[in-house]
């Protein structure tokens, strides 16, 4: 009777802290709350487009399952994209807010991907847990387009400075040059942002009157803090040139993403991967 009543205390226990026990084995039920801490991070596929040049792209983004706990998981056995050829632009960041980011990067590859046979495979083992994702062209569910929203949305138009080039869409525009900073120095970056709509009865113009969001992100980079002194800014009247510094605890090379959206807009979430614009900002930090 006693090793019953064992038994049975076990499994009420199990059951008030979300688990199962099955002989000394112990695991959270589906529906059980997740841990502040300790989780991994899960890549995501979450979209494939078709260029007209007969490439293809990958939208990918991920989800920290933790809910207090940023990782930092570096470039290589850990964190990596296979084929090896389109390794490097992946986060090694991983923060817990916001948990679930998409569209944080994307990958082009080329027109004999057609075959739907060809993958890009993105893996991260984070707090002993590996996950991986594959991406590919040919299912339906997944594809993307660069096309407007049913009120015009499209991503905003981005252009960092040091380049008059402008990027759109989460391919986005990377900062050719590297920038340089020092430990503890704060660093100024200036990001210029447009929103642009497609009208029925003038094509492409301006539409105004819809807020641009900015929000700065470490995308990659050593452990450390990277602190922005404004890290969300609106451009209230959809266009315009916002200004924020960047200030670094440990030296190391990084890379800063800013993501630029027009969320505020009926047509445009990040859920319908519509519309937002990333902007890449490459940093070595000395001492």
């Amino acid at each position: 009777m006693r090793s019953y009543w064992m038994v049975g205390k076990m499994l009420v226990l199990a059951l008030a802290l979300g688990t199962e026990v099955y002989g000394q084995q112990v695991q959270r039920l589906p529906l059980a709350p997740r841990p502040p801490t300790g989780e991994p991070v899960a890549p995501f596929f979450e979209g494939w487009y078709r260029n007209t040049d007969g490439t293809f792209t990958f939208s990918f983004g991920y989800f920290n399952l933790n809910l207090d706990e940023s990782l930092d998981v570096p470039l290589g056995p850990d964190n990596f994209i296979e084929p090896a050829e389109f390794d490097g632009m992946q986060p090694t960041h991983f923060p817990s807010s916001p948990r679930r980011d998409r569209g944080v990067f994307t990958v082009t590859v080329p027109a004999s991907f057609e075959d739907e046979e060809q993958r890009v495979v993105w893996t991260i083992t984070a707090n002993d847990v590996t996950y991986s994702v594959p991406g590919r062209v040919g299912v339906d569910a997944f594809q993307l387009d660069y096309g407007p929203r049913a009120m015009g949305s499209v991503p905003p138009l981005v252009s960092l400075e040091g380049t008059e080039a402008k990027g759109q869409h989460p391919t986005g525009l990377m900062l050719d040059e590297v920038r340089f900073a020092t430990v503890g120095n704060p660093m100024e970056l200036t990001v210029w942002a447009s929103e642009v709509s497609v009208r029925a009865e003038d094509d492409i113009a301006n539409r105004g009157g819809v807020a641009l969001r900015l929000l700065w992100f470490k995308h990659q980079g050593p452990y450390g803090e990277v602190s922005f002194e404004d890290r969300s800014m609106v451009l209230e009247e959809g266009e315009g040139e916002a200004v924020t510094t960047v200030t670094f605890s440990e030296p190391g090379d990084y890379v800063l993403r800013v993501r630029v959206d027009n969320w505020d807009a009926n047509d445009s979430t990040g859920g319908d991967q519509c519309c937002w614009t990333n902007g890449y900002v490459r940093v070595q930090v000395t001492e």
